[in-house]
């Protein structure tokens, strides 16, 4: 990222750039280009901020990249909605009994074969969508539509919530008052160590009725294998070891600050092209985006917002206490590549983070990042 942004400072110093964009652009008129999303092959803007929470070919249990982008393609046509505006919260592998992926239609004969494949969970932050796959994401079925994000299975005790919400609490250090159940699912698990077992630990090969309850805290997702009551529960290390707290941004690394008459700046850079993009939003409603070392100004596009919209962001990044995560930068997991590093940048300061950790920071930074993006997803040419 360094790199990025040093080679970003030598080829187009940003205030001479911003003098530039307020004296000799007005007249263009070109659409907004699109962003070659790290979720896609192909360059779709709508898949800059899809939120995919994974990259695949890191480790096993990751969820493969085009299984992620075939779910949020398909749910993203049937509710008439962006990419970028739904978001990846939990995922298992699982292995489904028929060809129907345990999901079959009225009338349908389904193969009896084993089909190896994921069971995801999709959210809009209001409501939440469950999707089963097969391996590749080729073949996939909505399993359940519309559920409100709050609606967790009535069979889940008392016991159990209480179990998991504690332990959680004891290692975060964060109290319960902070901590939320975003979805429980029952499992049954094939040894009585809930098939997390430890390193020379012998686990009886009983199958064990429980559940698996992912946990949200303040900047953390924990997920947690229990039995049916939660007397035996365990924390699924492989599940939760790419999630990172936030490290403080260099002085040499830091972007400089806004201009006059820019109130919103975003550097996007990395993924598969390797390419750096700088969209500023001006107070008179202007979104200017230029791609960086584009000899030819062909990715250049103004496009507009109205006044009210950008007065309504900054009392957006107001409540979200924008401010509070100033010149903070939430890391990519070790060993992760090909990830797009999103530098945001208001009066008051600079906050970084990237497409994988997205789904790990804390709330109200992904408040912030979701007003921004509905910003540009708003923005008329």
């Amino acid at each position: 990222m360094k790199i990025m942004l040093k080679n970003y400072f030598n080829i187009n110093k940003t205030r001479i750039f911003t003098a530039l964009i307020l004296t000799g652009i007005l007249s263009v008129s070109s659409s907004l280009t699109l962003i070659k999303s790290a979720t896609g092959a192909s360059a779709n803007f709508s898949l800059e901020t899809s939120n995919e929470v994974v990259k695949d070919n890191i480790k096993l249990n990751r969820l493969p990249r085009p299984v992620a982008n075939a779910v949020l393609q398909d749910l993203a046509r049937r509710q008439g909605v962006f990419t970028r505006q739904l978001q990846i919260i939990d995922y298992n592998q699982q292995t489904w009994r028929n060809g129907c992926l345990e999901l079959p239609q009225a009338d349908e004969i389904c193969t009896q074969a084993l089909v190896p494949g994921w069971r995801i969970v999709v959210s809009n932050g209001r409501e939440n969508w469950v999707y089963h796959t097969n391996n590749n994401g080729r073949s996939l079925r909505l399993a359940s539509a519309n559920t409100p994000s709050e609606n967790l299975p009535n069979k889940l005790s008392t016991s159990v919530k209480n179990a998991v919400l504690q332990a959680a609490s004891r290692r975060l250090q964060q109290p319960i008052s902070q901590l939320t159940i975003i979805e429980a699912q029952q499992q049954t698990w094939k040894d009585s160590c809930l098939e997390l077992a430890n390193a020379d630990e012998f686990c009886t090969q009983a199958l064990v009725s429980g559940w698996r309850v992912v946990v949200g805290g303040v900047d953390q997702t924990l997920v947690y294998h229990t039995n049916q009551t939660g007397s035996a529960l365990r924390l699924n290390q492989k599940t939760n070891e790419t999630t990172l707290g936030p490290i403080k941004i260099p002085a040499s690394e830091l972007p400089p600050p806004l201009d006059r008459g820019i109130v919103f700046r975003q550097i996007s850079s990395g993924g598969f092209a390797g390419r750096t993009y700088e969209t500023v939003l001006l107070t008179d409603g202007r979104l200017i985006r230029v791609r960086i070392g584009d000899a030819n100004d062909s990715e250049r596009s103004i496009r507009r917002v109205s006044v009210q919209q950008v007065q309504e962001f900054l009392r957006s990044l107001k409540r979200s206490h924008f401010s509070k995560f100033r010149n903070l930068s939430y890391p990519a997991p070790s060993g992760a590549a090909d990830y797009i590093t999103y530098t945001l940048t208001s009066q008051e300061g600079t906050v970084q983070y990237n497409d994988i950790s997205q789904n790990n920071l804390p709330k109200n930074l992904q408040t912030a990042v979701k007003a921004w993006n509905q910003i540009v997803a708003s923005a008329e040419s």
